[in-house]
């Protein structure tokens, strides 16, 4: 590619210097043969005159001098032929010369003749000016003058050379434009597809290919067109798409082989630990209680761990733009669930939704939705002290470009301190006089950021704790019937 885009460079920087070089190399040697013709013709206009006089009285004493002169100085022959029995005068120039009897013959037919059209400098070395004596249509003579265009095409040249050099600067500084511009345009082309081609040699999955299962990738066949460069990119990029789907996958199933790996144990240690209560002396009552709550809790912590690790993951394959639910059904539907349990933990839950508002649709995936609701309502019923009453509601509120949807648990307790309120998504943060395993709001803000939605935690109305989470509004396509 960059030896393609350095020959149209190299092909549009010619093109532009040779319009001005050769516009400007003609107008100069059109200028130089401007000078070079009128300066000849005011030459054989004088002589004209005083080969009037010639032709007419037969005395060559003024215009033979002049002649003579101008030969001596300028090297450049004179021919006069009359019409009226004047012997012909010639100095420097004879009739017989070729080309010389062609040229009388066109100023007795009372024509003015120059073979100067436009010199170069390879134009012919002579040039004759012709010009008819006489008055009126009276032809008395001719006058024929061949000048040297030496000079002329020497200055010619020299001009040309000068713009020829400047042609070619130009040429020189566009090269290295050219140069430096496919550098600075395909440079990053070139390191990322380097740097992809490291990362896909740094993958387990490029070290340990899979024979049986052909590589899969995210994206669509890359078309066999374009640039080398541009396909070695593409086709690295597909790679590393299929090497991270790869990944995925092995990632997502290292997660199912942990959890059957470490729930069959807990269970199994759970259920040793159930069928010793009986059996323990009331010494060792305390510390057997100690035991299975902390066998509880590191079964928690597994779930929670594998619910963060699941929201992490990425999930190839599944467009998340066209996820949606109704917030207003997930909201009412986890209501319903948590009752039970928030009512033996005393605390209430509360519905709050706007009266004339049948359907919020979010673009969020229900299972999603759901699990960030039952991990507030299950926070707001443990740690807003005792009896809390907890609001669950969704609202919409317009802005300036979009519709956001804010759906938000609050609580009535005690809250959370402002200078702690930040480190709540931290994982595994928990304040002194909690309990639990500090991943909840975390999963959360996983979850939410998967959508493009975004979390605030701040204080409710109540005095308690209030956490919103605001997603954008699902826009439903309608049918083309």
């Amino acid at each position: 590619m960059r030896r393609r885009l350095l020959l149209i460079l190299a092909i549009l920087g010619s093109c532009a210097v040779a319009s001005f070089a050769i516009p400007l190399a003609l107008a100069t040697a059109d200028s130089r043969t401007q000078a070079f013709t009128l300066g000849r013709e005011g030459d054989i206009q004088r002589f004209a005159v005083l080969a009037e006089e010639y032709v007419r009285t037969g005395d060559p004493a003024r215009i033979a001098g002049e002649v003579e002169a101008y030969d001596d100085v300028y090297g450049e022959g004179v021919l006069v032929v009359s019409t009226r029995g004047v012997p012909t005068l010639g100095v420097g120039l004879d009739g017989d010369e070729p080309g010389i009897d062609a040229a009388i013959r066109s100023g007795l037919r009372n024509e003015r003749v120059s073979t100067v059209d436009r010199l170069f400098p390879w134009s012919d070395d002579e040039a004759l000016f012709v010009k008819p004596v006489g008055s009126g249509a009276q032809v008395n003579g001719t006058i024929v003058l061949r000048s040297s265009t030496a000079e002329a095409r020497s200055d010619i040249l020299r001009q040309w050379a000068v713009i020829a050099a400047g042609a070619v600067l130009a040429l020189v500084a566009f090269g290295v434009l050219a140069i430096a511009l496919s550098r600075w345009v395909l440079g990053p082309l070139a390191n990322l597809s380097k740097g992809i081609v490291q990362l896909i040699r740094r993958m387990p999955d490029a070290r340990t290919p899979t024979s049986s299962v052909p590589p899969r990738s995210v994206l669509p066949a890359t078309a066999a067109g374009g640039p080398p460069e541009v396909r070695r990119l593409a086709h690295s990029f597909d790679v590393m798409s299929s090497a991270v789907l790869r990944a995925a996958d092995a990632q997502q199933r290292l997660i199912a082989d942990t959890a059957h790996q470490l729930r069959n144990p807990l269970a199994a240690l759970q259920f040793r630990l159930d069928l010793l209560d009986d059996g323990i002396p009331d010494s060792a009552r305390e510390d057997y209680h100690s035991v299975t709550e902390e066998a509880k809790r590191l079964q928690t912590i597994l779930d929670s761990l594998l619910s963060l690790a699941s929201a992490e993951t990425p999930r190839f394959g599944v467009e998340r733009s066209e996820a949606a639910c109704d917030a207003l059904s997930v909201v009412a539907d986890r209501v319903d669930f948590w009752s039970v349990t928030a009512r033996e933990r005393g605390a209430r839950l509360v519905t709050v939704a706007a009266p004339d508002v049948d359907r919020v649709p979010v673009a969020i995936a229900e299972n999603d939705l759901s699990q960030v609701l039952d991990v507030l309502i299950d926070n707001a019923s443990r740690y807003a002290g005792p009896h809390p009453t907890i609001e669950i509601g969704v609202v919409v509120e317009p802005s300036h470009d979009h519709t956001p949807v804010c759906v938000w648990v609050a609580d009535d307790g005690p809250g959370v301190p402002e200078e702690l309120r930040d480190k709540l998504t931290e994982r595994f943060f928990r304040a002194s006089d909690q309990v639990g395993t500090g991943l909840g709001l975390s999963i959360v803000e996983v979850v939410a950021a998967a959508y493009g939605g975004r979390l605030v935690i701040d204080e409710a109305p109540a005095g308690g704790l209030r956490v919103r989470l605001w997603l954008e509004p699902h826009v439903e396509k309608l049918d083309d019937d």
